[in-house]
Protein backbone atom coordinates (compact mmCIF):
# COMPACT_ATOMS: atom_id res chain seq x y z
CA UNK A 1 0.00 0.00 0.00
CA UNK A 2 1.34 3.38 -1.25
CA UNK A 3 1.99 5.89 1.39
CA UNK A 4 -0.97 8.44 0.03
CA UNK A 5 -3.15 5.48 0.47
CA UNK A 6 -2.01 5.15 4.20
CA UNK A 7 -2.80 8.51 5.07
CA UNK A 8 -6.40 8.62 3.37
CA UNK A 9 -7.20 5.24 5.24
CA UNK A 10 -5.68 6.81 8.88
CA UNK A 11 -7.78 9.88 8.04
CA UNK A 12 -10.82 7.84 7.29
CA UNK A 13 -10.65 6.41 10.41
CA UNK A 14 -10.02 9.11 12.36
CA UNK A 15 -13.02 10.80 10.91
CA UNK A 16 -14.93 8.21 11.68
CA UNK A 17 -13.62 7.72 15.55
CA UNK A 18 -15.20 11.02 15.53
CA UNK A 19 -18.51 10.72 14.03
CA UNK A 20 -19.16 7.37 16.47
CA UNK A 21 -17.87 9.57 19.39
CA UNK A 22 -20.48 11.76 18.95
CA UNK A 23 -23.32 9.70 17.72
CA UNK A 24 -22.44 7.48 20.87
CA UNK A 25 -23.12 10.75 23.54
CA UNK A 26 -26.23 11.68 21.34
CA UNK A 27 -27.80 7.71 22.65
CA UNK A 28 -25.92 7.25 25.79
CA UNK A 29 -26.68 11.20 27.54
CA UNK A 30 -30.43 10.69 28.93
CA UNK A 31 -29.24 7.64 30.93
CA UNK A 32 -26.23 9.23 32.54
CA UNK A 33 -26.34 13.12 32.01
CA UNK A 34 -24.56 14.26 35.15
CA UNK A 35 -21.71 12.26 34.09
CA UNK A 36 -21.68 12.63 31.04
CA UNK A 37 -21.77 16.22 31.30
CA UNK A 38 -18.69 16.05 34.05
CA UNK A 39 -16.82 13.89 31.09
CA UNK A 40 -17.56 16.40 28.38
CA UNK A 41 -16.32 19.40 30.39
CA UNK A 42 -13.30 17.34 31.40
CA UNK A 43 -12.49 16.82 28.03
CA UNK A 44 -13.81 19.67 25.75
CA UNK A 45 -13.82 22.90 28.19
CA UNK A 46 -11.45 22.21 31.03
CA UNK A 47 -7.74 23.50 30.17
CA UNK A 48 -5.03 21.54 30.79
CA UNK A 49 -2.86 21.19 34.04
CA UNK A 50 -5.49 23.84 35.81
CA UNK A 51 -6.55 21.62 38.56
CA UNK A 52 -5.59 20.78 41.90
CA UNK A 53 -7.33 17.63 42.99
CA UNK A 54 -9.99 15.55 41.96
CA UNK A 55 -12.86 13.80 44.09
CA UNK A 56 -13.52 10.10 43.72
CA UNK A 57 -16.18 7.82 44.16
CA UNK A 58 -19.23 7.10 44.05
CA UNK A 59 -22.74 9.34 43.84
CA UNK A 60 -22.18 10.66 47.28
CA UNK A 61 -19.15 12.49 46.45
CA UNK A 62 -20.46 14.98 43.83
CA UNK A 63 -23.89 15.51 45.93
CA UNK A 64 -21.81 16.30 48.91
CA UNK A 65 -18.79 18.92 47.00
CA UNK A 66 -19.46 21.71 45.58
CA UNK A 67 -16.48 23.10 43.92
CA UNK A 68 -17.09 26.97 43.32
CA UNK A 69 -17.17 27.44 47.06
CA UNK A 70 -14.34 25.75 47.89
CA UNK A 71 -12.80 28.26 44.78
CA UNK A 72 -14.42 30.97 45.86
CA UNK A 73 -13.27 30.36 49.98
CA UNK A 74 -9.50 29.10 49.35
CA UNK A 75 -8.69 29.54 45.13
CA UNK A 76 -8.84 25.68 45.06
CA UNK A 77 -9.39 23.99 41.89
CA UNK A 78 -10.75 20.48 42.40
CA UNK A 79 -13.22 19.12 40.64
CA UNK A 80 -15.79 15.76 41.14
CA UNK A 81 -14.87 13.05 38.32
CA UNK A 82 -17.14 10.38 40.13
CA UNK A 83 -19.89 8.48 38.59
CA UNK A 84 -22.89 6.83 40.39
CA UNK A 85 -22.22 3.50 41.99
CA UNK A 86 -18.43 4.34 40.56
CA UNK A 87 -16.50 0.70 41.36
CA UNK A 88 -13.50 1.07 43.38
CA UNK A 89 -11.21 -1.54 41.01
CA UNK A 90 -11.75 1.48 38.30
CA UNK A 91 -10.00 3.95 40.38
CA UNK A 92 -6.76 3.64 38.63
CA UNK A 93 -8.15 3.79 35.75
CA UNK A 94 -10.34 7.04 36.47
CA UNK A 95 -6.86 8.60 37.48
CA UNK A 96 -4.88 7.28 34.36
CA UNK A 97 -7.55 8.90 32.31
CA UNK A 98 -7.56 12.32 34.67
CA UNK A 99 -3.45 12.53 34.34
CA UNK A 100 -3.52 12.20 30.49
CA UNK A 101 -4.72 16.32 30.56
CA UNK A 102 -4.47 16.76 34.06
CA UNK A 103 -1.26 16.89 36.17
CA UNK A 104 -2.60 15.74 39.12
CA UNK A 105 -1.11 14.72 42.13
CA UNK A 106 -3.64 14.54 45.05
CA UNK A 107 -6.90 12.83 45.04
CA UNK A 108 -9.93 12.20 47.44
CA UNK A 109 -11.40 9.00 47.26
CA UNK A 110 -14.89 8.00 48.86
CA UNK A 111 -14.61 4.22 50.03
CA UNK A 112 -17.95 3.57 50.63
CA UNK A 113 -17.61 1.07 46.98
CA UNK A 114 -15.62 -1.50 49.15
CA UNK A 115 -17.73 -2.40 50.95
CA UNK A 116 -18.93 -6.00 50.67
CA UNK A 117 -22.79 -5.20 49.70
CA UNK A 118 -21.33 -2.94 46.85
CA UNK A 119 -18.47 -5.41 45.34
CA UNK A 120 -20.70 -6.85 42.92
CA UNK A 121 -20.13 -5.64 39.54
CA UNK A 122 -23.33 -5.22 37.64
CA UNK A 123 -23.72 -4.00 33.73
CA UNK A 124 -24.68 -0.09 34.21
CA UNK A 125 -22.12 0.43 37.41
CA UNK A 126 -19.39 -0.51 34.16
CA UNK A 127 -21.22 1.81 31.43
CA UNK A 128 -21.56 4.33 33.68
CA UNK A 129 -18.34 5.61 33.27
CA UNK A 130 -16.92 3.62 29.90
CA UNK A 131 -20.19 4.78 27.92
CA UNK A 132 -18.05 8.36 28.54
CA UNK A 133 -14.75 8.08 27.98
CA UNK A 134 -13.13 8.45 24.97
CA UNK A 135 -11.89 5.36 23.06
CA UNK A 136 -8.44 4.82 23.71
CA UNK A 137 -5.98 2.05 25.53
CA UNK A 138 -7.08 3.02 28.80
CA UNK A 139 -10.77 3.01 27.92
CA UNK A 140 -10.18 -1.00 26.46
CA UNK A 141 -8.36 -1.70 30.07
CA UNK A 142 -11.24 -0.75 32.10
CA UNK A 143 -13.14 -2.74 29.80
CA UNK A 144 -11.04 -6.14 29.87
CA UNK A 145 -10.52 -5.68 34.04
CA UNK A 146 -14.24 -5.55 33.95
CA UNK A 147 -14.69 -9.00 32.22
CA UNK A 148 -11.84 -10.26 34.09
CA UNK A 149 -13.76 -9.00 37.36
CA UNK A 150 -17.17 -10.14 36.70
CA UNK A 151 -15.74 -13.94 35.41
CA UNK A 152 -13.99 -14.00 39.00
CA UNK A 153 -16.21 -12.68 41.37
CA UNK A 154 -19.68 -12.06 39.79
CA UNK A 155 -22.97 -14.70 40.04
CA UNK A 156 -24.52 -12.54 37.57
CA UNK A 157 -22.29 -13.24 34.32
CA UNK A 158 -25.28 -12.95 31.68
CA UNK A 159 -24.67 -9.31 30.33
CA UNK A 160 -21.07 -10.72 29.26
CA UNK A 161 -22.89 -12.28 26.08
CA UNK A 162 -22.52 -9.11 24.64
CA UNK A 163 -19.38 -7.48 25.39
CA UNK A 164 -19.27 -6.02 22.01
CA UNK A 165 -21.63 -3.78 22.78
CA UNK A 166 -19.41 -2.49 25.53
CA UNK A 167 -16.61 -1.32 23.24
CA UNK A 168 -19.06 -0.12 20.66
CA UNK A 169 -22.27 1.38 22.92
CA UNK A 170 -24.34 2.44 19.80
CA UNK A 171 -25.00 -1.40 19.65
CA UNK A 172 -26.81 -1.00 23.04
CA UNK A 173 -28.54 2.44 22.19
CA UNK A 174 -29.22 1.97 18.45
CA UNK A 175 -32.90 1.44 19.18
CA UNK A 176 -33.22 4.77 20.72
CA UNK A 177 -33.84 6.44 17.16
CA UNK A 178 -37.99 7.08 17.56
CA UNK A 179 -37.19 8.41 21.31
CA UNK A 180 -34.77 11.44 20.73
CA UNK A 181 -35.45 14.97 21.50
CA UNK A 182 -33.68 17.97 21.00
CA UNK A 183 -32.20 17.35 24.51
CA UNK A 184 -30.40 14.69 23.15
CA UNK A 185 -28.57 16.25 20.47
CA UNK A 186 -26.98 19.21 23.11
CA UNK A 187 -25.84 17.33 26.56
CA UNK A 188 -26.09 20.12 29.35
CA UNK A 189 -23.33 22.04 29.75
CA UNK A 190 -22.09 21.73 33.45
CA UNK A 191 -21.38 25.69 34.06
CA UNK A 192 -21.02 25.71 37.76
CA UNK A 193 -18.01 22.66 37.94
CA UNK A 194 -20.17 19.72 38.42
CA UNK A 195 -21.95 20.66 41.16
CA UNK A 196 -24.97 18.49 41.26
CA UNK A 197 -28.04 19.62 40.52
CA UNK A 198 -31.06 17.22 39.68
CA UNK A 199 -32.29 16.87 43.49
CA UNK A 200 -30.12 19.47 45.12
CA UNK A 201 -33.42 21.19 46.80
CA UNK A 202 -35.24 18.11 48.33
CA UNK A 203 -34.98 17.55 51.47
CA UNK A 204 -35.91 14.65 53.43
CA UNK A 205 -35.67 13.54 57.23
CA UNK A 206 -33.12 10.92 58.06
CA UNK A 207 -32.65 9.26 61.18
CA UNK A 208 -29.33 10.45 62.81
CA UNK A 209 -26.73 7.53 61.79
CA UNK A 210 -24.73 5.37 64.35
CA UNK A 211 -21.39 5.70 64.12
CA UNK A 212 -18.53 3.63 64.91
CA UNK A 213 -15.19 3.15 65.47
CA UNK A 214 -14.40 -0.35 65.38
CA UNK A 215 -12.05 -1.57 63.44
CA UNK A 216 -13.54 -4.39 61.42
CA UNK A 217 -11.94 -7.19 58.97
CA UNK A 218 -11.40 -7.05 54.97
CA UNK A 219 -11.69 -9.76 52.84
CA UNK A 220 -9.26 -11.05 50.47
CA UNK A 221 -11.20 -9.01 47.28
CA UNK A 222 -11.13 -6.46 49.75
CA UNK A 223 -7.32 -6.22 50.44
CA UNK A 224 -6.80 -6.48 47.07
CA UNK A 225 -8.81 -3.36 45.71
CA UNK A 226 -6.67 -1.21 48.34
CA UNK A 227 -3.72 -2.77 47.53
CA UNK A 228 -3.95 -1.75 43.68
CA UNK A 229 -5.26 1.98 44.75
CA UNK A 230 -2.20 2.58 47.36
CA UNK A 231 0.26 0.70 45.35
CA UNK A 232 -0.58 2.91 42.04
CA UNK A 233 -0.34 5.57 44.00
CA UNK A 234 3.04 4.60 45.28
CA UNK A 235 4.47 4.18 42.07
CA UNK A 236 3.02 7.51 40.49
CA UNK A 237 4.13 9.65 43.69
CA UNK A 238 0.31 10.29 43.97
CA UNK A 239 -1.05 11.79 47.39
CA UNK A 240 -4.34 10.39 48.66
CA UNK A 241 -6.92 11.18 51.14
CA UNK A 242 -9.14 8.84 51.61
CA UNK A 243 -12.39 9.65 52.72
CA UNK A 244 -16.23 8.49 53.33
CA UNK A 245 -18.70 11.09 52.83
CA UNK A 246 -21.74 11.43 55.62
CA UNK A 247 -24.28 9.51 55.25
CA UNK A 248 -25.58 6.13 57.04
CA UNK A 249 -23.66 2.90 57.20
CA UNK A 250 -24.25 -0.01 58.72
CA UNK A 251 -21.42 -1.05 62.06
CA UNK A 252 -20.18 -3.86 60.41
CA UNK A 253 -19.67 -1.95 57.07
CA UNK A 254 -18.13 0.88 59.24
CA UNK A 255 -15.90 -1.70 60.48
CA UNK A 256 -14.58 -2.96 56.82
CA UNK A 257 -14.01 1.04 55.84
CA UNK A 258 -12.01 1.64 59.10
CA UNK A 259 -10.05 -1.38 57.95
CA UNK A 260 -9.35 0.06 54.96
CA UNK A 261 -8.62 3.34 56.64
CA UNK A 262 -5.64 1.77 58.26
CA UNK A 263 -4.32 0.42 55.33
CA UNK A 264 -3.82 3.52 54.05
CA UNK A 265 -2.20 5.13 56.85
CA UNK A 266 0.41 2.13 56.73
CA UNK A 267 1.18 3.35 53.16
CA UNK A 268 1.46 7.12 54.78
CA UNK A 269 -1.98 8.49 53.06
CA UNK A 270 -4.23 10.39 54.71
CA UNK A 271 -7.83 9.56 56.32
CA UNK A 272 -10.62 11.74 56.93
CA UNK A 273 -13.83 10.03 58.28
CA UNK A 274 -17.01 12.52 58.08
CA UNK A 275 -19.81 9.68 60.03
CA UNK A 276 -17.84 11.09 63.17
CA UNK A 277 -20.01 12.49 66.10
CA UNK A 278 -17.51 15.09 66.69
CA UNK A 279 -17.88 15.89 63.17
CA UNK A 280 -21.16 16.17 62.44
CA UNK A 281 -21.73 18.63 65.52
CA UNK A 282 -19.12 20.88 64.16
CA UNK A 283 -20.33 20.58 60.71
CA UNK A 284 -23.59 21.54 62.24
CA UNK A 285 -25.39 18.75 60.41
CA UNK A 286 -29.08 18.89 60.05
CA UNK A 287 -30.16 14.72 59.86
CA UNK A 288 -33.86 16.68 59.09
CA UNK A 289 -33.08 18.85 56.00
CA UNK A 290 -29.48 18.72 54.71
CA UNK A 291 -30.37 15.02 52.59
CA UNK A 292 -32.69 15.24 49.50
CA UNK A 293 -32.90 10.98 50.14
CA UNK A 294 -31.56 8.72 52.88
CA UNK A 295 -28.10 8.91 51.54
CA UNK A 296 -27.44 11.77 49.46
CA UNK A 297 -26.77 15.12 50.81
CA UNK A 298 -29.11 18.08 48.94
CA UNK A 299 -26.87 21.57 48.49
CA UNK A 300 -26.98 22.44 51.80
CA UNK A 301 -25.38 19.47 53.16
CA UNK A 302 -23.05 19.59 50.60
CA UNK A 303 -22.05 23.40 51.26
CA UNK A 304 -21.29 22.41 54.88
CA UNK A 305 -19.12 19.73 53.34
CA UNK A 306 -18.07 21.39 50.93
CA UNK A 307 -16.76 24.23 53.78
CA UNK A 308 -14.62 21.79 55.89
CA UNK A 309 -13.47 19.91 53.34
CA UNK A 310 -12.31 23.14 52.02
CA UNK A 311 -10.74 24.17 54.74
CA UNK A 312 -9.09 21.26 55.78
CA UNK A 313 -7.16 21.22 52.50
CA UNK A 314 -6.30 24.43 52.58
CA UNK A 315 -4.20 23.78 56.12
CA UNK A 316 -3.05 20.85 55.85
CA UNK A 317 -1.89 20.65 52.35
CA UNK A 318 0.22 23.35 49.87
CA UNK A 319 -1.91 24.27 47.05
CA UNK A 320 -1.42 28.18 45.80
CA UNK A 321 -4.57 30.08 45.51
CA UNK A 322 -5.00 31.15 42.27
CA UNK A 323 -7.90 33.30 42.41
CA UNK A 324 -7.55 36.20 40.17
CA UNK A 325 -5.51 34.30 37.47
CA UNK A 326 -7.05 35.07 33.77
CA UNK A 327 -6.65 31.44 33.20
CA UNK A 328 -9.29 30.49 36.25
CA UNK A 329 -11.66 33.12 34.87
CA UNK A 330 -14.43 30.41 34.51
CA UNK A 331 -13.66 29.30 38.11
CA UNK A 332 -14.67 32.47 38.99
CA UNK A 333 -18.27 32.84 36.85
CA UNK A 334 -19.03 28.98 38.22
CA UNK A 335 -18.93 30.82 41.80
CA UNK A 336 -21.28 33.23 40.76
CA UNK A 337 -23.60 31.17 39.07
CA UNK A 338 -23.29 28.95 42.01
CA UNK A 339 -24.41 31.79 44.60
CA UNK A 340 -27.42 32.95 42.45
CA UNK A 341 -28.27 29.01 41.86
CA UNK A 342 -27.91 28.09 45.34
CA UNK A 343 -29.76 31.46 47.06
CA UNK A 344 -32.76 30.93 44.26
CA UNK A 345 -33.42 27.64 44.75
CA UNK A 346 -33.85 27.64 48.75
CA UNK A 347 -35.52 30.79 48.53
CA UNK A 348 -38.28 28.90 46.30
CA UNK A 349 -38.39 25.83 48.48
CA UNK A 350 -39.00 28.71 51.44
CA UNK A 351 -41.91 30.27 49.28
CA UNK A 352 -43.57 26.88 48.53
CA UNK A 353 -43.44 26.23 52.56
CA UNK A 354 -41.69 23.23 52.20
CA UNK A 355 -38.63 24.11 53.78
Amino acid sequence: MRKKQIFKVAGFLIILSFILWEINSVFVQPATVGTNSRYRAFYKEEPENTWDGVLLGSSVVDRGWAAPLAWHEHGLAMYAMSTDSLPLPFVTNVIEEIRKKQDVKFFIIDLRGLRTTKLELQEFKIRRLTDNMKFSKNKINVLNKSFDYVEKYNKDKSFLDDKLSFYIPFIKYHSRWNELAQQDFKVPETKMKGVYEEAAFGIRKIKRPVVSDKVGELNQLQKDIMTEILEYGKKNDLHYLFMLMPAPMSVNAQGQINAAFEMAREYGQDVLNFNDENLYNELGMEFDSDYYNAMHLNSKGARKVTKYLGNYIAENYDFKDKRGQAEYKSWDEAYELYEQYYETGWAKVKAEGKY
